[in-house]
C-alpha cells in the first residue's frame, strides 16, 4: 500500500513539474523612445535618469506623468487628434512565438485625461492602430482598437465593459497566441479573472516595419501614452509576469 501511494504522489509530482515545465518566463525588457524626467519611469523601486537601449529585468514599474510632459518619440511633439501634443513614458517587451500570458496587478492615481493606452502589441508600424490596443478615456472606461477595416465585428469586440479606475487594484491579463508563419496573433483580455474583449486572427502589417526588435517583429508595449492631460497622472504595474510556451496551433 505504501508503494502504491508512493508511486501515485511521484506521478502527481511529475506531472505537476511537466506541466509547470512547458511555461518559462520571459523578462527582458527595454525604454521606449527616452525618459521624460527624474520622476516619470520608476523601475523595481529606482527612479531611471538616463536612457539607454539595453534590457532589464522588471518586478514592478510606476510611469508618472505631469500635465504638460511631452513624450520622446518624434511624434510626441506633433498635434494628435485636437490636441497639440502627446505625452508619453513606455517600456517594451518582444513578443515570444508560441502562447503568451501578460499579467500584472494595474493601480492607476491623479486626473483623467482624454485618452491613454495601458497595454499594446505593436508591429512597429508608423500610422493607424497597432494589431492590438487597450487603453482608458477621460470616465476610465476601458476602450480597445486595432487596425480598422482588418477585424470583423465578430472576432473583435468587447465581452463587458470595464473600468480602470484611480484608487482601485485590478488585476490584469492577456492571453496572446502569436504563430510565425500565420501573420496574425489573437488576444484574449481579462480583468479580474473575467474575460472583458478579444481580437481573434489580427493580422500584422503587410509592410515592412522598423520596431525595436528588428523589421516586423511584433513587441509587448506597457506605460503611458496620452492625449487631453488634465493634470497629473501615475500608472502602477506590480507583480508582473511573462510567460511562454512554444505551440504551433
Amino acid at each position: 500500500m505504501k508503494k502504491l501511494l508512493g508511486i501515485v504522489v511521484l506521478g502527481l509530482l511529475f506531472s505537476a513539474n511537466s506541466f509547470a515545465a512547458d511555461w518559462n518566463i520571459k523578462n527582458k525588457w527595454k525604454i521606449s523612445c527616452g525618459i521624460v524626467d527624474k520622476e516619470s519611469l520608476v523601475i523595481n523601486g529606482k527612479p531611471k535618469t538616463k536612457y539607454n537601449k539595453k534590457e532589464f529585468k522588471l518586478e514592478s514599474v510606476i510611469f508618472k506623468l505631469d500635465k504638460g510632459d511631452i513624450g520622446s518619440c518624434p511624434t510626441d511633439k506633433k498635434p494628435a487628434y485636437k490636441y497639440n501634443y502627446s505625452g508619453r513614458q513606455e517600456i517594451t517587451h518582444r513578443l515570444p512565438v508560441g502562447k503568451t500570458i501578460f499579467e500584472t496587478d494595474i493601480y492607476i492615481e491623479g486626473a483623467p485625461q482624454y485618452r491613454s493606452t495601458v497595454f499594446q502589441i505593436h508591429d512597429g508600424r508608423n500610422k493607424g492602430a497597432p494589431p492590438s490596443w487597450i487603453g482608458i478615456g477621460m470616465d476610465w472606461k476601458l476602450k480597445y482598437k486595432f487596425p480598422k477595416g482588418e477585424c470583423s465585428p465578430e472576432k473583435c469586440k468587447k465581452i463587458k465593459t470595464a473600468y480602470l479606475k484611480p484608487g482601485e487594484k485590478n488585476r490584469f491579463k492577456a492571453s496572446i497566441n502569436y504563430q510565425k508563419k500565420s501573420k496574425t496573433l489573437t488576444v484574449f483580455y481579462y480583468l479580474n479573472n473575467e474575460m472583458i474583449a478579444k481580437h481573434i486572427d489580427v493580422p500584422l502589417s503587410k509592410k515592412k516595419t522598423d520596431g525595436p526588435y528588428g523589421p516586423s517583429k511584433p513587441y509587448i508595449k506597457i506605460g503611458i501614452y496620452r492625449i487631453g492631460d488634465t493634470g497629473t497622472t501615475s500608472f502602477a504595474y506590480n507583480n508582473l509576469v511573462i510567460k511562454n510556451k512554444k505551440s504551433d496551433k
